[in-house]
């Protein structure tokens, strides 16, 4: 293997986070069917952290096994969900539906075990979209906290837009950068780098139209299967987020040495803020980021104010 930095996923950046977990994903599921050495993936200091992945694959390879793999997904169970006007869930290919992540409670566990029963792919996202058990405010299935959408955007149906428009292109613009987001493919909002603020605009700036980075998003979807959501009490709570709907932050760690999908996995459901600056240097970890998420009071639309750096903690 040899290592691979990949200039445009940049660590701060919640978006370019999520990416590459989700680049390491499907490299990790192709892997896995070839019976090869599954890839690792780490952060290098390059004036700022940027993602290093230790493959056997060039960057070409790399673009092809993605293309492939969202090809792929068209079956995924949690990717193709649509439910009717009453929130059950619909068969895979049913001409109309609602395509978010908002189902009745019984069409969110009818889902979910449907996902269980496909493959570990879907089963992944399938856990990561919400919880059978926890409603909202309306008795819908309350959605993961990465959930940013609102009024008439569906994410799910923002989703396929990007699986089935995404190119080789868009996957050299995500991975190697610069990231010019002038895509008029779907934007998910976890783009820290370009957050707008309303209160340092002259106007509103949900009117406005966004460009995105299509391959970065797309990614980053699959990557959320690295933040499973959970019932706590009468609260779902979704990995690495902490506090309420409308005063969230998201916290995560950026470690030094490449390591596999199942060791970030368990790292990433820890609480790296808690941790002293000689637990974090032990365990590798260069910093801990966080992002507060900003909810509009009209909609809900969501986005990320740009990172922080979190101090380690002063005692054990």
């Amino acid at each position: 293997m040899t290592a691979l930095v990949l200039g445009g996923l940049e660590a701060h950046n919640p978006l370019g986070f999520l990416a590459a977990l989700g680049l390491l994903r499907v490299l990790d599921h192709d892997a896995s069917a070839r019976d090869l050495a599954p890839p690792r993936l780490g952060f290098v200091d390059h004036g700022t952290y940027v993602a290093r992945l230790d493959t056997a694959y060039s960057i070409n390879a790399i673009i092809d096994i993605v293309l492939r793999d969202a090809a792929a997904q068209a079956d995924n169970r949690a990717l193709q969900l649509m439910y009717g006007a009453d929130g059950e869930l619909l068969p895979p290919g049913a001409e109309a539906g609602t395509r978010d992540l908002k189902p009745s409670l019984g069409g969110a566990r009818a889902l979910l075990e449907q996902a269980a029963a496909a493959d570990r792919q879907s089963a992944a996202l399938a856990a990561a979209w919400f919880s059978e058990l926890i409603p909202d405010n309306n008795n819908n299935t309350k959605p993961t906290a990465f959930h940013f959408t609102a009024g008439q955007q569906a994410f799910l149906e923002m989703v396929e837009e990007l699986r089935r428009g995404i190119t080789a292109d868009h996957l050299r613009e995500a991975l190697e950068g610069p990231w010019l987001n002038t895509s008029p493919l779907p934007s998910l909002s976890w783009d820290a780098s370009v957050a707008r603020l309303y209160a340092l605009r002259a106007g509103n700036p949900a009117k406005e139209r966004r460009g995105s980075v299509p391959g970065a998003n797309w990614l980053a979807v699959l990557g959320l299967a690295f933040f499973p959501v959970v019932a706590r009490g009468t609260r779902l709570v979704t990995t690495g987020i902490t506090g309420g709907w409308k005063d969230s932050i998201f916290r995560w760690p950026v470690w030094s040495p490449a390591a596999e999908a199942s060791t970030i996995a368990s790292l990433l459901k820890l609480d790296a803020t808690s941790w002293t600056a000689d637990a974090r240097a032990a365990l590798g970890i260069s910093t801990v980021f966080g992002c507060r998420i900003l909810r509009s009071d009209q909609g809900g639309y969501g986005s990320f104010a740009p990172a922080a750096v979190l101090p380690p903690a002063r005692r054990a």
